[in-house]
């Protein structure tokens, strides 16, 4: 694991801290679900990390249905995020590529680019009573 996904892993991490404590026998666990590699712009790369998702939420909760429906809305917003961007840069990368097969030799060369930093992955959180 790289310097940058161990920091974002342990920002992921932190980020997710709440209320989890407020009972004497509650009990918070965390998996982190990589998503490194993935193409999330694309059906196929969603499903591949819904069934990462399904499989840290059965490590984690067993047969236990509340438990693995907290555990699965924990992971809502940062999947939701992940797509959002993911899309977002496939999108680009979709119009600068008809902008450059568009106007061909009266372009400019083409600018640097750098894909964005593959976001390490989605933190399931459960809390238990």
């Amino acid at each position: 694991m790289t310097p940058i996904h161990l920091i974002a892993a342990m920002a992921a991490a932190l980020s997710l801290t709440g209320p989890a404590m407020a009972g004497a026998r509650s009990e918070t666990r965390r998996i982190a679900v990589p998503a490194a590699g993935l193409d999330l712009s694309t059906e196929a790369g969603i499903d591949i990390l819904a069934a990462r998702i399904d499989h840290a939420v059965k490590r984690i909760c067993g047969r236990d249905r509340r438990c693995a429906d907290g555990a699965w809305q924990s992971t809502e917003w940062q999947v939701d995020r992940l797509i959002r961007e993911a899309r977002t840069w496939r999108r680009l990368a979709d119009e600068r590529a008809a902008q450059l097969r568009g106007c061909r030799e009266r372009c400019a060369p083409p600018v640097a680019w750098s894909a964005p930093v593959v976001p390490v992955g989605v933190t399931v959180v459960v809390v238990r009573d």
